[in-house]
């Protein structure tokens, strides 16, 4: 399973990706702290998940959903402490919504539950 992050806080980023290679198929994980290299990134790996935060130095995410979505046949979780841009989000086609702080029992359970796609 290939996956980009784009998260600015750095640590955050880091922790997700460590959660990802330890408990899933994970075995590319790429990490951004720009939307603008997180776009780069998606483009080269073109990958099977995104982990994607709202506010970014150089944009919003939500901003961004129907661009990514434009890569290919992908999934995003997008991040956010701003909980009233749930709808909106998944209007705009994030398949998933997380509430910061992020909780990786939560991580988990979407990974599980709701059959995130892992691989091709």
């Amino acid at each position: 399973m290939k996956v980009v992050i784009i998260e600015d806080e750095v640590e955050l980023g880091q922790l997700i990706s460590n959660f990802l290679r330890r408990k899933t198929a994970a075995n590319i994980v790429k990490t951004a702290t720009t939307l603008h290299d997180g776009l780069l990134y998606i483009d080269e790996l073109r990958p099977d998940l995104v982990f994607l935060d709202n506010n970014l130095p150089d944009g919003k995410g939500i901003n961004a959903i129907g661009h990514i979505k434009e890569f290919g046949d992908l999934q995003i979780i997008m991040m956010s402490a701003m909980t009233n841009l749930r709808e909106e989000a998944i209007e705009k086609g994030v398949d998933f919504f997380m509430d910061k702080p992020i909780s990786f029992v939560e991580i988990q359970r979407i990974l599980n539950d709701h059959k995130v796609r892992v691989g091709k």
